[in-house]
């Protein structure tokens, strides 16, 4: 029996398209890093490893204003730069002038008087030369020797002097350095939240974050906790992202308390009781998040 030639075309289209078929299947198999219908799921948010620093003053409870802002936003800046100076930084400044100059007066003080005390020591020393050879009477040799121990001791009172100014020196050197605002670390600017002119309020000057290594802080229930495990793979997505970027389990949080996040189905438990976990995102997502920090983030957990 002979097979009609359209019969043997349709046949052959049909294993053609069932290989494709296949070999699709298994590519698609082979590049996606995890089943997103199996696994712990959870929502997170994206985080600097550095997390979010509010920088603010050192000036004590009666607070700062801002006299000079040194930066803008964007910015990125080096650990130790200057990002604002305080108003009350020219007084600080005379401060320390004033603490120099009265250390080098008594520092002038003591030089003198060191002159004083070898003069002193030299004429006790001839009296009492001559004292021997009975040649001047003992009320002046007397004089001498009052002279030299007052010399003595008024020393030993301009030492301590210039010690308890000096020390009142360093006082004045570090309220001055108090009236600027250092980078604690090296990172962009987020977020200014004082200007020149305003008082520096309890939310701080700035938020400020090192945006070259971004992580996940994913919110797991704790009853899905002992399925996750230090190094374990995990996917993250959200809408509008490219795509889905993948991450990995860094650290485990120690203490357990009520969710932050929620889902927008009003239907969700919004009393759930979970533990934080922070995954490492893969380089790739550095760039492509590095605007969208404390972004809600969907993640599931490869088993």
């Amino acid at each position: 029996m002979r097979t009609h030639p359209l019969q043997q075309s349709l046949f052959c289209c049909f294993v053609i398209f069932s290989c494709l078929l296949f070999y699709v299947s298994a590519l698609a198999d082979t590049a996606a890093p995890a089943d997103w219908n199996h696994g712990v799921g959870a929502l997170g948010r994206i985080e600097p490893r550095s997390r979010v620093i509010k920088v603010s003053h050192n000036a004590g409870p009666e607070g700062a204003r801002v006299q000079q802002l040194l930066i803008q936003e964007g910015a990125l800046v080096k650990s130790g730069d200057k990002l604002a100076i305080l108003s009350d930084h020219a007084k600080r400044k005379a401060e320390v002038e004033a603490a120099r100059t009265f250390v080098s007066v008594l520092e002038a003080q003591l030089k003198a008087e060191k002159h004083s005390l070898a003069f002193n020591q030299r004429e006790f020393q001839r009296y009492r030369s001559l004292q021997q050879d009975v040649a001047t009477s003992e009320s002046q040799a007397d004089s001498k020797r009052l002279a030299l121990q007052q010399s003595e001791t008024a020393i030993q009172r301009l030492s301590a002097e210039i010690a308890n100014a000096r020390f009142k020196q360093n006082i004045a050197e570090a309220e001055l350095n108090n009236a600027f605002i250092y980078a604690p670390i090296t990172g962009t600017i987020l977020k200014i939240l004082t200007r020149s002119g305003e008082r520096i309020k309890d939310s701080g000057l700035l938020e400020m974050a090192d945006l070259t290594q971004l992580d996940v802080v994913a919110e797991v229930y704790e009853a899905d906790l002992l399925q996750i495990k230090p190094g374990q793979q995990a996917l993250v997505s959200a809408i509008g992202l490219q795509r889905a970027y993948q991450a990995q389990v860094r650290e485990i949080g120690f203490q357990v308390k009520k969710n932050d996040l929620n889902d927008t189905d009003p239907l969700a438990d919004i009393d759930n009781r979970i533990v934080e976990v922070r995954l490492t995102l893969e380089a790739e997502a550095v760039e492509a998040l590095r605007h969208q920090i404390f972004r809600q983030v969907k993640v599931r957990f490869v088993p």
